[in-house]
Order: structure tokens, then C-alpha cells, then sequence
């Protein structure tokens, strides 16, 4: 590991991410601009001719949550490449009291142009370059990233993607380093459905597929980071029953010989009078499986992060800015 790599370290992804575009769910057509301008052609170049050139600048906007980095992700193993992953708000607070602050958004730069093919994703562009926000050390970081953004122009194989979820906040010079800019929608209803299904299967349950379509259409305005919440919340929610519990009966184990405690209604055989709390082996407690009730129990007291409000400022910047492509 060279110098310049030990200073760069905690910006640089190392592991493997194993994440593919066609198992992101949903979001059909933007992974097809992904594979259109950037990954086809960084991966294949010789395959294109020197007028098709891959796009230098990719702003994903959209909610929080809805799985904007996960795609960078999936897009630096697509093409085979380092991944700098740069967070907005930690590299103003990290660089804040720095005579040099901008440096490190250099240094970025420099060394991905030395590693290519390789991804900067830049996580909250508009905290880092927000036009409403014009002190001393967002004036920096804008002018070096223009400054390295043009510096780009003539580099192949360094991408940039900007994430934000308020590009009506960015300041016009640096939106209009994104020759594309990609909305990452709230997941529709078959996506959402995926979502569901895959949150779930790791899961002792025996919820069925009509009610993941009962979950599914109740959970618009839902993100993926919402989904994935919901789904972690209600597997605890057979463990509630075991804290709550006043009766338990015996159940075989896995061999004759042993035997586990599972929370029982009083009416029920076998039904012995007991606490959680009495069960000297927690590894015998055997909370029942996931089912319908309990995930439906966890919905209806979940809030969605976004409402109908949000998303309408989200359609007025794609009306209003993306005619700056």
C-alpha cells in the first residue's frame, strides 16, 4: 500500500460488492441508461467507436432510501473497478478546519485516474455543494470539483456519480457536470413485491404470495430502506410473543432428545404455566414462524419517510433542470 493509498484509505471500497444491476428489482429503464453509458462502454471499449464515449457525470436524485448508492455499487462491479465512495457531509466536517480542504477532492481524483476503470460516487453532492450554503469552505470544494470535472474531459475510464436527495439544491455550475440525471423513483408495486419476498426469505415464516400482494399495495410511498425496515421489525415480532407469553408447551427438536418451548394458548395440550424469563436454556426457546398478522401488526403503526408533498418537488426539478442536459 503506497503512501498515497494509506492517506485515500477510508474513502476506498475494497470489498467485493457481488452486486448486479439485474438483481436490483424494479427501475428497468434507468438500469438500461446505466448499461448505455457507462458500463458497456468502460467495459468494452475497443467494441466502440472514438465518437461513443462513456458519459463522465451521472447525477442520481431521488427520496432517501430508495437504494441510489446500492446502484454506484452495483455499477463499480459491473465494470469491473475501483469504488471511492466520498460522503458529503463527513468530508466537510472531517476537512472543516483545513487551510487545504480542497486537496482531498484532488487527491480523489488523481489517485481513481491511477486505478481506472473506477467509480467516485460523491453521496450527498448537495450538502457538499449546496448553493444555498455559500460560506468559505463550500466555495472550495465546488471550485475543485468544477476545477477536476473539467479536468476529466480528455480521462477515460473515471466516472462520477453525484447522489442527491435535494439536486434542486445544487448549485448550477455543478449540476450541469451531469450530462445525465437519473430520478430513482420510490419502488413500484412489483418491485415492492421482490422487495418482500427477498426480505423474507431467510425468515421461518408462512406468509403466502397473495398476502405479499396485500403487503405490496399497502406499502406506496414506501422506499426500499422503509421495506427492509419493516420486514426486520415484524421477524421480531414472533420473539414478542415469547416475552409475553404465560403459557408454553413442549415440542420435539431437531433429534429425540431434545425438546423445545413454544408459546401456547392456556386451552391448548400440553400447555404448561410459565415465563419466558423461567426457561433455563434460551437456545430450547422456539418462537413460532413469521406469519400474515404479525406483518400486517407492524404496517399499520409504520409511517412511510416520504409522502405525496415530497415527490411533487422531485417532479418540478424534472421538469424545470433536466432540460440542462
Amino acid at each position: 500500500m503506497d503512501i498515497e493509498e494509506i492517506k485515500l484509505n477510508e474513502y476506498i471500497m475494497k470489498e467485493k460488492f457481488n452486486i448486479k444491476l439485474e438483481e436490483v428489482a424494479g427501475l428497468e429503464k434507468e438500469k438500461e441508461y446505466f448499461k448505455q453509458f457507462i458500463i458497456n462502454p468502460v467495459k468494452f471499449q475497443k467494441h466502440f467507436k472514438s465518437n461513443t464515449k462513456p458519459l463522465k457525470g451521472i447525477l442520481l436524485y431521488g427520496p432517501p432510501g430508495v437504494g441510489k448508492t446500492y446502484l454506484s455499487k452495483a455499477v463499480a462491479n459491473e465494470i469491473e473497478g475501483h469504488f471511492f465512495y466520498v460522503s458529503g457531509p463527513m468530508l466537510v466536517s472531517k476537512w472543516l478546519a483545513q487551510s487545504n480542504s480542497g486537496r482531498i477532492i484532488k487527491d480523489i481524483f488523481d489517485y481513481a485516474k491511477k486505478k481506472k476503470p473506477a467509480v467516485i460516487c460523491f453521496d450527498e453532492i448537495d450538502f457538499m455543494t449546496n448553493s444555498n450554503n455559500d460560506n468559505d469552505i463550500t466555495r472550495i470544494y465546488k471550485q475543485e470539483f468544477l476545477n477536476q470535472m473539467k479536468e476529466l474531459e480528455n480521462e477515460e475510464g473515471v466516472v462520477i456519480l453525484g447522489i442527491a436527495a435535494k439536486p434542486w439544491e445544487l448549485d448550477r455550475a455543478v449540476r450541469k457536470c451531469f450530462q445525465k440525471k437519473i430520478y430513482i423513483p420510490l419502488p413500484e408495486l412489483n418491485a415492492r413485491k421482490i422487495m418482500i419476498h427477498f426480505n423474507l426469505k431467510d425468515f421461518q415464516h408462512n406468509i403466502t404470495d397473495e398476502q405479499i400482494e396485500y403487503l405490496a399495495k399497502n406499502t406506496e410511498f414506501f422506499s426500499c430502506s422503509d421495506i427492509y425496515s419493516i420486514s426486520q421489525d415484524a421477524y421480531y415480532e414472533p420473539f414478542r410473543k415469547c416475552q409475553k407469553a404465560e403459557y408454553f408447551k413442549k415440542i420435539k427438536g431437531n433429534n429425540s432428545l431434545e425438546w423445545n418451548y413454544t408459546p401456547c394458548q392456556k386451552n391448548e395440550s400440553g400447555a404448561i404455566k410459565m415465563k419466558m424469563s423461567e426457561i433455563t436454556d434460551p437456545k430450547t426457546i422456539l418462537p413460532p414462524k413469521l406469519n400474515f398478522e404479525d406483518f400486517k401488526k407492524v404496517l399499520v403503526r409504520t409511517r412511510p419517510a416520504v409522502g405525496p408533498d415530497d415527490l411533487k418537488k422531485y417532479e418540478k426539478y424534472n421538469e424545470e433542470f433536466n432540460q440542462e442536459e
